[in-house]
């Protein structure tokens, strides 16, 4: 058992809150009914399949990427799968915990561990030049193709189909990265001298801009960019509070298909 106190204080540890976007909303979003904390879901996003996965495993707490309550809600009623998730959630006493952008900034955080799938770096830093931050940007200790990092990405992030923009066989030494939906970055990246830069939800005027200006691009979606929360996460409680926890991670779909 970890007290909820402990739990705040670990999770403000390593994603300090002030590393937050401004128009973010992280932390414990809704406090449940226990002060002790035995069972832990963790999850990307919360919908009513989390919210039923943690009832069953009788979860205290559920541990998310993507805020649930973002912007102003104006009623709780049954019309929306949102409204619907949160009334069910404090009806059932369970609390909810969010760790959106500090933790992609943090350093050993979603952005470094995103970054480690294209390969080893000699040396990295935030797009604001220091470990923390929004945004990687590093120095690949061995230059490759884009063609040979198009491969390792399709395998490393288990993705059948991604799309690029740039010439196979250019040779790239400096990646940026931003996990999510990082689009509108892509200047920031450019302008910090990366060849490539990786993120998603990726807009046409943002493919135009890499062609014209000789930068790689490659699009992952949001989904597949960021389902490691929940695995990164359960690595860092694990190596914190040992058999202290049940952790679970919650089953989810992307919810774009491919046909």
């Amino acid at each position: 058992m970890v007290t909820l106190q402990e739990m705040i204080s670990f999770f403000e540890q390593i994603a300090p809150p002030y590393l937050a976007e401004d128009y973010d909303n992280v932390g414990l979003l809704i406090e449940g009914n226990s002060q002790e904390i035995y069972k832990i879901v963790l999850a990307l996003d919360v919908d009513e399949h989390v919210v039923l996965q943690a009832e069953t495993m009788g979860a205290e707490l559920i541990v998310c990427h993507h805020p649930l309550l973002f912007k102003p809600i104006r009623s709780l009623t049954m019309a929306t799968g949102q409204e619907r998730t949160i009334r069910r959630l404090i009806q059932k006493g369970i609390g909810l915990y969010a760790l959106h952008t500090n933790f992609d900034g943090a350093e050993d955080g979603l952005c470094d561990v995103f970054l480690d799938c294209f390969g080893s770096f000699v040396h990295r830093c935030s797009f604001s030049g220091t470990q923390a931050g929004i945004g990687r940007i590093g120095r690949l200790e061995y230059p490759c193709t884009l063609e040979s990092i198009l491969k390792q990405t399709t395998e490393t992030l288990h993705i059948p189909h991604i799309s690029y923009v740039g010439d196979v066989n250019q040779t790239i030494e400096t990646i940026a990265v931003c996990n999510g939906g990082g689009g509108d970055l892509l200047y920031e990246a450019y302008g910090l001298g990366a060849q490539l830069y990786v993120s998603g939800d990726f807009k046409h005027h943002h493919a135009r801009f890499a062609k014209e200006n000789q930068m790689a691009l490659i699009n992952i979606s949001h989904f597949d960019a960021e389902i490691g929360f929940s695995s990164l996460m359960q690595q860092k409680l694990t190596s914190q509070f040992g058999q202290r926890l049940q952790l679970m991670c919650a089953e989810e779909q992307n919810p774009w298909q491919r046909y």
